[in-house]
């Protein structure tokens, strides 16, 4: 008895900073970057979870559609997004921290369809149709334009749209349409190519949700994690273990 009373002791006594905070995350699937079936789910998973870890920080992951993602994480049923892009409105309900590294957004078309343009009006004109994936940011000018477009609930479901001729082209980040093509939908492998040059290149952030009172100071501890990972030179390391054909900035 004196001995459960004394280990009893011993676990109250412990100091509560040597204790690891534990962290649900909300994410979609966004080949290569960051999928549920990745190895360590993806590069982006993988800094997030060990620029944590260095600050003394675990986390779990859960994933869903983007949109679901995004509003379960802004009304903090979950603390925050593994990843994201900026936008003034999502920072206002957001704490972002510092860029994880940059998409490369360019358009992808059929092969047989010979398309060519200098603005967003041109395709306006051509009446072309866009696959724009519902929750994901818009292009700066693209709403604007009155392209038609139509939603969609996954990057797969755009490039199966492409394919099959229900739209004419889908704006994505290069390396997650080359992924799909080739991992996720191999029987369009031949049929769908890329235009240049890229639309934009536009940073990935962690997001952490203002709605819950953690999120400043755990943003702060994940920045120092951030910085400490890229010094030690384990980010190059994460990059080049988990991103194929990894052009990333």
């Amino acid at each position: 008895m004196r001995l459960i009373f004394i280990l009893i002791a011993f676990a109250l006594s412990k100091p509560l900073a040597a204790q690891t905070d534990s962290l649900l995350l909300a994410s979609s699937n966004y080949y290569p970057h960051y999928a549920a079936d990745l190895p360590q789910q993806g590069a982006v998973s993988e800094i997030v979870r060990q620029a944590f870890l260095l600050q003394g920080v675990d986390i779990s992951i859960d994933f869903m559609p983007f949109a679901r993602a995004y509003r379960e994480s802004r009304q903090a049923n979950y603390i925050g997004l593994v990843a994201a892009w900026y936008d003034d409105k999502r920072a206002q309900h957001f704490y972002y921290s510092q860029p994880l590294y940059a998409n490369q957004i360019v358009f992808f078309k059929r092969k047989n369809q010979a398309i060519s343009y200098r603005d967003y009006r041109d395709l306006v004109q051509q009446n072309l149709r866009l696959a724009i994936v519902q929750g994901y940011l818009h292009l700066p000018g693209l709403a604007e334009s009155g392209i038609a477009t139509e939603q969609v609930a996954t990057d797969e479901q755009a490039f199966h749209m492409l394919a099959r001729g229900r739209v004419d082209l889908v704006p994505a980040d290069k390396l997650n349409g080359l992924y799909l093509i080739d991992e996720k939908l191999p029987q369009y492998a031949g049929m769908l190519e890329w235009l240049t040059p890229a639309l934009e290149l536009r940073p990935m952030y962690l997001l952490l949700s203002k709605q819950d009172p953690r999120s400043e100071q755990l943003m702060q501890r994940f920045n120092a994690g951030l910085t400490q990972l890229r010094q030690s030179g384990q980010y190059q390391q994460i990059i080049d273990n988990l991103l194929p054909q990894h052009d990333v900035h």
